[in-house]
């Protein structure tokens, strides 16, 4: 019995002995990745651990293992040190767009250690906001640290030397911020660095880049000429083209007076193109005719805001008032803001068989009174149509060898009351011309081309003769000659806008010597 229990416990030991013998080689700490920091220039990572602490069950590491995340999932080693090594830098992959994670593990004689908790590095993103004139900065939040992290300093520069960069700002916990300090189309550079809670450890960002670009507002945006019409007003302007600006609006006004016309402007047209060079006006064209519009062009960025405003350039209204041979003519004064010489130019336009071309018959500067009588004196006898048309054109003089902005009137018309004179005998046997006038025929000197109805009657009341825009010879419906004595006659003239004016006299036939 005793021998049997000697050989038990000796198999017993034995077997003890194999299994212990197939026990695998303990593997050695994991050890205490303590932080990665990205150089925010190049976006390289370098990471920074400490070994873990001597324990005898565990061999100690022969080097340290650099993981970084697999595509298909879990983590692939890119790299080992050795074992004297607490720091690495990755000098293949960058963390200038995206966040880059990283493991660690301990290498042990057959196997490595667990794997240390991912640290991944904070990307930061910038966003300028030319509405509010800001820079929206956001990043995420630094992986490794938990909720450890006491504060973010917040770095900005104007240019790619970012370890001279000075704090902009500190922020606690959030991850995002609104940065006002900002001027316009200029070049910033931002990081962020993160301070763990309770340590001197310290971690950056990527450097990001901003510019904050504003579009263009045009160098120049004139309205150079109104030319109004009977049913509408062009407005003629020229824009910068190299504008960025993509909203424009030709605006109305009923008067130059900028708070009162708060109130009451109109927005006529709304366009993209700086390139418009052209609009026409056709509302409320029958107001037009008796009161000046006020136009001006505005050009608002992409905010919405209006950021340029061209000159105002007024309609001009010109009135004609009929005197006999002279016509008053007076127009409204062309404004200008910068007090310009303002020069008006006077055409009148006559009509004989037709239009005649314009001709300028005044000319003034800054008049007190904008008006002037014209003489149409000149034009009787001449076969011209009773009435005349007029326009005028204002020049708002620049200067600097600039065009004039100019306005130019709506034509308006003056009617022409005809003189008539009538002879007051005819003898039809002679073959007298007095004052280019036959003696022989009784017939109306109109003063402007008209037509005329004549009528002539007998002592007794009857019609001797009837006629249109044709005179009398003196002969009886019959043929003969009529009897010597006095005539009654009719006359109507019947002006080109079919105005008729009467006029009743008589006339006496006489025969004076053969001639």
């Amino acid at each position: 019995m005793y021998i049997k229990k000697i050989l038990t416990t000796a198999l017993l030991a034995y077997a003890m002995g194999c299994f212990a013998q197939n026990d695998p080689e303990p593997k050695p700490l994991q050890p205490a990745f303590t932080y990665l920091t990205l150089n925010p220039g190049t976006g390289n990572a370098t990471l920074n651990w400490t070994p873990p602490s001597y324990n005898p069950l565990n061999p100690e590491p022969i080097g340290y293992i650099i993981y970084e995340p697999f595509e298909g999932g879990g983590w692939v080693p890119i790299d080992t040190v050795e074992a004297n090594i607490f720091t690495y830098t990755d000098l293949i992959n960058n963390g200038l767009t995206e966040s880059i994670r990283y493991v660690l593990a301990s290498q042990g004689p057959d196997e490595p250690s667990p794997l240390t908790p991912p640290h991944g590095s904070i990307n930061v993103t910038a966003q300028y906001d030319s509405c509010g004139n800001k820079i929206d900065i956001a990043w995420n939040h630094y992986l490794g640290w938990g909720n450890r992290i006491d504060y973010y300093n917040i770095y900005i520069g104007e240019d790619t030397n970012w370890d001279n960069f000075t704090i902009a700002t500190t922020v606690p916990g959030t991850q995002s911020i609104a940065y006002y300090e900002v001027l316009p189309n200029r070049d910033y550079y931002i990081y962020v660095e993160a301070k763990k809670r309770d340590e001197e450890l310290y971690t950056k960002s990527n450097l990001t880049h901003i510019n904050t670009k504003i579009a263009n507002a045009p160098q120049y945006m004139y309205v150079d000429s109104i030319i109004a019409k009977d049913n509408q007003n062009e407005i003629h302007f020229t824009i910068d083209p190299n504008t960025e600006f993509r909203k424009f609006r030709v605006v109305r006004w009923d008067s130059s007076d900028s708070i009162s016309s708060i109130f009451n402007a109109k927005k006529l047209y709304e366009f993209s193109d700086p390139n418009t060079i052209f609009y026409a006006d056709t509302s409320d064209s029958w107001a037009a005719r008796s009161r000046p519009f006020y136009y001006k062009i505005n050009a608002y960025n992409g905010c919405n805001r209006l950021k340029k405003v061209s000159n105002l350039l007024n309609t001009i209204i010109i009135r004609a008032y009929t005197s006999g041979n002279k016509p008053k003519i007076t127009w409204d004064k062309l404004y200008s803001s910068q007090g310009n010489t303002i020069r008006y130019y006077l055409y009148r336009i006559s009509y004989q068989e037709g239009a005649n071309p314009p001709e300028q018959i005044y000319q003034v500067d800054n008049p007190i009174e904008t008006e002037y009588i014209d003489d149409l004196s000149i034009f009787e006898g001449q076969s011209y149509q009773p009435y005349f048309c007029y326009y005028v054109e204002a020049h708002e003089i620049i200067g600097g060898g600039q065009d004039p902005r100019i306005s130019r009137s709506r034509t308006v018309c003056s009617q022409v009351n005809p003189d008539v004179a009538m002879p007051n005998a005819i003898d039809p046997l002679s073959t007298i011309m007095r004052e280019g006038k036959p003696r022989n025929i009784f017939a109306p000197t109109i003063s402007y081309k008209s037509t005329y109805k004549l009528i002539i009657y007998s002592r007794g009341g009857s019609v001797v003769f009837e006629g249109n825009s044709e005179g009398w010879n003196g002969r009886l419906p019959n043929g003969q000659l009529a009897p010597e004595g006095t005539y009654i006659y009719r006359l109507e003239v019947i002006s080109e806008s079919k105005k008729i004016s009467s006029k009743t006299g008589t006339v006496t036939v006489i025969y004076g010597p053969k001639q």
